[in-house]
């Protein structure tokens, strides 16, 4: 009875010619297949069918239909290695290209129902895959990724198990290939999953390479759950964008979509999954764009949460920063009593130094110590460190009322901290930091250390109070004073000394060059100037002497004033920094050749100086009163301790003396002039 009369026989498949592609055919024009009716079973279906056998060529395998040709042409593949016979990829690959749905049962119950009702609809060799509506964007995919030449190194002999376990005692003769096996992603391959298309890791190397290629790798952070599409028509709408990415995914059910934001002014909008594995198949698919309404769509990954606050953070310090280096005037600062006591302010300004010590240690950890980045534990973090870079800032602005110099300092080292922190967030950003990258490891611990450093030395630079803070600029410039004394006795030294330092060649005209270009010349003084220079030396010690009393006398330390008496101390500042210009002024005019002029006018701006100094000391009362009559009486009393100096008196005897010198000098100088 023939097999069709057969009523459990019907569907089976008998054929004279299998369904394959080249590379499987082989090379040789003249192959000789063996062949079986319902030989075995199909892969997919489970329907005999007739099995054919054969060499491809010398030196390969013998090769043998795994599945029967309904079931190949429903998916046009080859019946052998199951890749699509038009761009020899597997179905996986055109399928997510191509957009196309599979409808092909996998439960044993259905599938060879299914096939049964597909082979009625089969004409001939015809396929039934149709591909013409497809979009331009997959077709050109598929294009790129085509593999059109035969690749016949797939044929080759399997891998000898004896060999492998090192047993195999055949050697040359051996039919099997005597390579050691591989164990990867690759290894792992079945019928099942080839020909529905379903985690196929070929294909999924092949998806994951062009994805990559076209600037789409999935980023390291596995919360990033969401696609980026731009140029989206004028006239989209979420309804529209929403049926066109669910028509481009066939793969994907609506479940597994979260939400589509679209932004219509900026015809941008987010596609968001509720899991990562939809995510990377949305990008793979839609690696050359995705198509709507004639124009094709351009697509990005989302952005981190971690990267977008670690920007955030970036743009704080940078805000903050800018905020801060507008200094307080004495404008702002009100003759009211402070609202925050200044005790507490700066303890808060300490515990924020070490929470942005602290915190800059937690992210580093996170983020670039271990072999991956720890996104979900540092996310928390980096947004606790906005906070507290807020909080600093706002804690800086409020030393305003306790004295305008100790704001200045302040908001200064405030403004130093946002901008290592700025640095940091800028470095731990990049791409490269995050992955882990040999080249950029100490990059991150640099930047790391410089908050450290910052923090550490704002910790111990900072003033206790507005006259330490008085007390510190002044100290500074006592120091570049005392520099400008120390020229002006070398000068007499180098004078005094004669012609020893002429053998050593001093005075050269490679000195005098070099000199000549920083404004100074190498040119000893001539006895005029000398004298003109030891008149001038008196005038240049004493100055530097009221300077260093003034931090002595006037700004003893552990002495807090009144709050009243700040707006006088901030006066002070700004004088320090005039007497130590116009001291460094005269000293410069000192150098061969001397001009009159210059030096007289240099000593004119020098009594200025003075003279400000000395007016701001008595008007804003910065100077002790002179003792009673009765303190007079107690300090001669036997048994008294030791007499306190009268320090106005000393200023007041110090000033006197400073306008006598000047008086003598610019009446010497004018002199002089006269006579010239």
């Amino acid at each position: 009875m023939p097999p069709k009369a057969d009523i459990n026989k019907a569907g089976w498949e008998q054929s004279e010619f299998p369904i394959l592609c080249e590379t499987c055919l082989g090379d040789n024009a003249f192959v000789r297949m063996s062949k079986q009716e319902y030989g075995r079973s199909c892969g997919t279906c489970a329907r005999p069918f007739t099995v054919f056998r054969w060499n491809p060529g010398t030196g390969m395998r013998f090769k043998t239909t795994v599945i029967c040709q309904t079931c190949a042409k429903i998916k046009n593949v080859c019946q052998t290695c199951l890749l699509d016979l038009e761009y020899g990829l597997p179905t996986q690959v055109r399928d997510t290209a191509l957009a196309l749905k599979n409808e092909a049962p996998t439960s044993d119950i259905n599938r060879e129902y299914y096939a049964q009702n597909m082979d009625s609809k089969l004409e001939g060799s015809r396929s039934l895959l149709d591909s013409g509506r497809a979009a331009t964007a997959g077709k050109d995919m598929l294009k790129e990724l085509a593999r059109t030449d035969p690749y016949y190194k797939r044929n080759r002999p399997h891998i000898c198990s004896f060999y492998a376990k090192g047993e195999c005692k055949r050697g040359s003769e051996c039919p099997y290939r005597h390579e050691m096996p591989v164990q990867n992603d690759l290894s792992k391959q079945n019928i099942q999953d080839r020909y529905h298309g379903r985690n196929d890791p070929v294909a999924n190397k092949i998806l994951s390479t062009n994805a990559a290629a076209l600037g789409l790798t999935p980023p390291e952070d596995k919360s990033i759950m969401s696609l980026f599409l731009t140029s989206l028509p004028a006239e989209a709408t979420q309804a529209t964008i929403q049926t066109r990415v669910l028509q481009s995914l066939p793969a994907v059910q609506p479940s597994q979509l979260k939400s589509i934001v679209h932004v219509a002014k900026s015809r941008c909008a987010f596609v968001n999954f509720n899991d990562r594995e939809s995510a990377e198949h949305a990008a793979q698919a839609w690696a050359n764009g995705l198509e709507m309404e004639g124009e094709t769509l351009g697509v990005k990954w989302g952005r981190s949460k971690v990267l977008v606050t670690l920007t955030l953070l970036s743009e704080t310090c940078l805000a903050s920063a800018a905020y801060l280096s507008t200094a307080p005037s004495s404008s702002d600062i009100t003759s009211s009593a402070p609202i925050y006591p200044l005790q507490i302010l700066q303890k808060d300004f300490l515990s924020l130094l070490t929470l942005v010590y602290t915190t800059s240690t937690k992210v580093s950890l996170t983020l670039c110590a271990g072999k991956q980045p720890a996104y979900t534990a540092a996310l928390p973090v980096i947004q606790e460190f906005v906070t507290h870079v807020q909080s600093l800032t706002t804690n800086a602005t409020l030393f305003d009322e306790h004295g305008l110099t100790l704001a200045q300092d302040v908001r200064r080292f405030a403004g130093e901290v946002c901008e290592v922190v700025h640095n940091f967030a800028a470095t731990l950003s990049s791409p490269s930091v995050l992955e882990g990258e040999k080249k950029e490891e100490k990059e991150y611990l640099m930047k790391t250390g410089a908050v450290h450093e910052t923090v550490e030395r704002v910790r111990k630079e900072l003033p206790e109070d507005n006259l330490g803070a008085v007390r510190k600029r002044w100290s500074v410039d006592k120091g570049m004073l005392q520099d400008t004394l120390e020229d002006v006795d070398g000068m007499i030294e180098d004078a005094d000394g004669g012609d020893e330092d002429e053998d050593e060649g001093f005075g050269s005209d490679e000195d005098e060059d070099g000199l000549e270009e920083l404004g100074f010349t190498s040119k000893k003084l001539s006895k005029e100037e000398v004298e003109r220079v030891k008149k001038i030396q008196p005038l240049v010690r004493i100055c530097v002497l009221l300077h260093k009393r003034v931090v002595l006398d006037l700004l003893k330390p552990k002495v807090t004033p009144e709050p009243p008496a700040n707006a006088a101390l901030d006066t002070l500042p700004p004088l320090s920094h005039k007497l130590l210009l116009a001291t460094e002024e005269v000293v410069a005019v000192l150098y061969s050749p001397q001009n009159l002029t210059a030096m007289s006018s240099a000593l004119a701006v020098l009594d200025d100086a003075v003279r400000q100094l000395e007016s701001t000391l008595s008007e804003k009362k910065l100077l002790p009163p002179s003792p009673t009559l009765e303190d007079k009486m107690a300090s001669m009393s036997v048994g008294s301790e030791k007499k306190e100096k009268d320090v106005r008196k000393w200023f007041e005897t110090c000033f006197m003396q400073i306008h006598k010198l000047y008086n003598t000098v610019r009446d010497a100088l004018e002199v002089e002039a006269n006579a010239t």
